[in-house]
C-alpha cells in the first residue's frame, strides 16, 4: 500500500473519530457540524459550551450531562432531524342543559370550556348539548364526564347515580351575582287573565313534567293556591326545548299561559324579538335583589356536577378553576358571563321533587287522561310508572279535540276521535308507523319519552335490560328515528300535530 493510500486512509479515520466525538458532544452550545471527505482534513472539534442556567454548578472537569435539543442548531439544522415526543391532551366532555337549543348552548358556555381547557394541565374541554330526555342516555354511555343542568334534574339523576356537585352557578347580571332562580307563569296582558285561579279551564304550556323551572316550580305554585293543573286546567302542553317555543304559542294564542324559566321573557325582549309590556307574570314574586319576574320562591341555581369515576386530580383541579372565576381578571380575559360560588344546598329543590314525584303516585297512576283507551295499557304497568307519557301531554280530564283547542275560549270537549281536524305538519304515514307497534312497544316507548333509562325501564316493566334494548332498536327501526331523542320528538309532533296519542295506539290494538 503507497504511501499516500496510507495518508488518505488516516485522514478518513481521523474524520470519522471526530464526527462521532461531535456527535456524542452533548452541550447546548453544539460542536461545530461539517462533512467531512476523504480528501479533507478534519476541522478542529470545539469544546462543550456549559449552559448555566441549566448547569449552574456543574464542575468543569465532569462530563456534562446528556441534554434532549441543542439551544443553538447550528448552520445545518435543517439536515439534523430531531426527535420531538409530545403528548396529546385528553379530552373531557361537558354535558349542558340545552333549554334555548344547541346553538345556543354552545354560544353561551363555550366560554367557559375555554377557561377551563387554558386552566387545567393537559385536558381540552368539549361542550354537549343535552335535553332532559338525551342526558340520562349519554351518561348510562358514558358520552359525557361532567353535567351542568337544573338543579331539579341534578336531584332526579342523583338518586340513581352518585353525581358529586362541584359549585353553583353564579350569574351575572347587572353587576349583582344571582345564586337562585325561579320559574314564570305568564300570559297575554289582553288574555283577561290575572291571577292563577283564573287558569281554571284553560290551556298551558310548559317544557315537561321533569322539567324544574320549566314546569316543577309552577306546578308547586298552582296547589299552594288550592288548584291542581292536571285535573283543573283544560289542557297541558309539554313542548320541550327551546323554551322559546313557549312564549310564542302564548304570543299566537295556540295556548293560555305558559311557564319558562325567569329571566326569558327578559332576554327575549333584550332580543328584540317580544315586547315585554305585552305579557303579564302571574303570582308575581318580584324581589328587590332579583331583577327577573317570577312567580313564586326562588331555588339554588344550576350546579356543575362530576359523574362518577372521574379521576379525582381531574375533578379537583376543575373545581379550583371553576371557584378562581371568582376573580375578576379570569371572568374579563375569558368572557365568561357567569361565574361560579361554592355548592349550595339543594335539599329545597329536593323536597320539591319528591313531593311532586310523590303526587303522582296519589294519583294512582298518570294514563287517566287517556280515558277508556287507559285498560289498554293495563293496571300493573300505571301503577309502575311514575310519569307516564308525560312528555306529551298530561291531564287527568278527556282530550280537547284539536280545532276545539286551538279555539281561544274553547270549553273542554270529550274526546271524538273521528272529528279531528288537524293542521299539521306530520305525513300520515308518520302516524302509520307507530300504529305497527306492539304493545310492549308502546309500553317501553312510553317510559323512553319521560327519560327513563333502559334498567329503571325493565325494572318497571319486569324486563331484562337486554329486552328493553332489542324493543329500542325496534322502536328506531319501525319509526325511521336514529337516535331516542329523535324518537320522542317524532311521538310529541303526532300528539301534537295529529291529536293522537299512544294511549289511541294502544286502544287501537287491544
Amino acid at each position: 500500500m503507497g504511501q499516500a493510500r496510507r495518508w488518505r486512509l488516516f485522514i478518513v479515520a481521523t474524520g470519522l473519530a471526530a464526527a462521532l466525538a461531535a456527535g456524542l458532544a452533548p452541550a447546548p452550545g453544539r460542536a461545530q457540524t461539517f462533512a467531512q471527505t476523504s480528501d479533507q482534513t478534519p476541522a478542529p472539534v470545539q469544546p462543550p459550551v456549559q449552559n448555566p442556567v441549566q448547569n449552574p454548578a456543574q464542575n468543569p472537569n465532569q462530563s456534562p450531562a446528556p441534554q434532549t435539543a441543542p439551544t443553538d442548531a447550528g448552520p445545518r439544522a435543517a439536515d439534523q432531524p430531531v426527535a420531538v415526543h409530545t403528548e396529546r391532551p385528553r379530552v373531557a366532555h361537558v354535558g349542558v342543559l340545552a333549554f334555548r337549543g344547541a346553538e345556543l348552548a354552545r354560544a353561551r358556555w363555550q366560554p367557559l370550556a375555554d377557561y377551563l381547557g387554558a386552566s387545567v394541565d393537559g385536558w381540552d374541554f368539549v361542550l354537549v348539548p343535552v335535553t332532559l330526555v338525551s342526558a340520562p342516555e349519554k351518561i348510562e354511555s358514558k358520552q359525557i364526564d361532567f353535567l351542568i343542568t337544573n338543579p331539579g334534574h341534578y336531584v332526579t339523576l342523583a338518586d340513581q347515580l352518585a353525581l358529586s356537585v362541584l359549585a353553583t352557578r353564579e350569574r351575572r347580571v347587572g353587576g349583582a351575582g344571582l345564586l337562585r332562580y325561579g320559574s314564570a307563569i305568564f300570559c297575554r296582558r289582553d288574555a283577561g287573565i290575572t291571577s292563577l285561579a283564573d287558569l281554571r279551564g284553560k290551556r298551558l304550556a310548559a317544557v315537561s313534567p321533569d322539567a324544574f323551572g320549566g314546569f316543577q316550580l309552577a306546578w308547586h305554585e298552582f296547589r299552594r293556591q288550592q288548584i291542581d293543573p292536571f285535573t283543573d286546567l283544560a289542557s297541558i302542553r309539554f313542548m320541550g326545548f327551546p323554551q322559546d317555543a313557549i312564549v310564542a304559542a302564548v304570543a299566537s294564542g295556540e295556548v293560555d299561559a305558559g311557564v319558562v324559566r325567569a329571566g326569558l321573557l327578559e332576554n327575549l325582549a333584550a332580543e328584540n324579538r317580544i315586547r315585554l309590556q305585552d305579557f303579564r307574570v302571574l303570582q308575581d314574586n318580584s324581589q328587590p335583589s332579583y331583577p327577573y319576574k317570577t312567580s313564586g320562591a326562588l331555588y339554588p341555581e344550576w350546579p356543575f356536577t362530576a359523574l362518577p369515576g372521574i379521576d379525582k386530580r381531574l375533578r379537583e383541579q376543575v373545581t379550583r378553576a371553576l371557584l378562581d372565576t371568582q376573580l375578576g381578571e379570569v371572568a374579563q380575559r375569558f368572557g365568561l358571563r357567569d361565574l361560579w360560588s361554592a355548592p349550595l344546598s339543594y335539599e329545597s329543590v329536593r323536597a320539591l321533587v319528591r313531593d311532586f314525584q310523590a303526587r303522582d303516585g296519589r294519583d294512582g297512576g298518570r294514563v287517566s287522561w287517556i280515558a277508556t283507551p287507559a285498560a289498554g295499557l293495563g293496571l300493573g304497568l300505571a301503577a309502575a310508572m311514575t310519569v307516564l307519557l308525560a312528555s306529551i301531554m298530561l291531564r287527568r280530564r278527556a282530550p280537547v279535540p284539536v280545532a276545539a283547542a286551538h279555539a281561544p275560549g274553547a270549553t273542554p270537549a270529550a274526546p271524538e276521535p273521528a272529528a279531528h281536524q288537524p293542521e299539521t305538519t306530520a305525513p300520515p304515514e308518520d302516524l302509520a308507523r307507530f300504529q305497527s307497534l306492539t304493545k310492549r312497544e308502546r309500553e317501553v316507548l312510553s317510559l323512553i319519552c319521560v327519560g327513563k333509562s333502559s334498567r329503571d325501564i325493565a325494572d318497571a316493566l319486569g324486563i331484562s335490560p337486554k329486552t328493553v334494548e332489542y324493543h329500542r332498536s325496534n322502536l328506531l327501526q319501525k319509526s325511521g328515528a336514529k337516535t331516542s331523542a329523535h324518537l320522542v320528538q317524532l311521538v310529541t309532533r303526532l300528539e301534537h300535530d295529529l291529536g293522537f296519542s299512544l294511549g289511541d295506539f294502544a286502544h287501537n290494538h287491544e
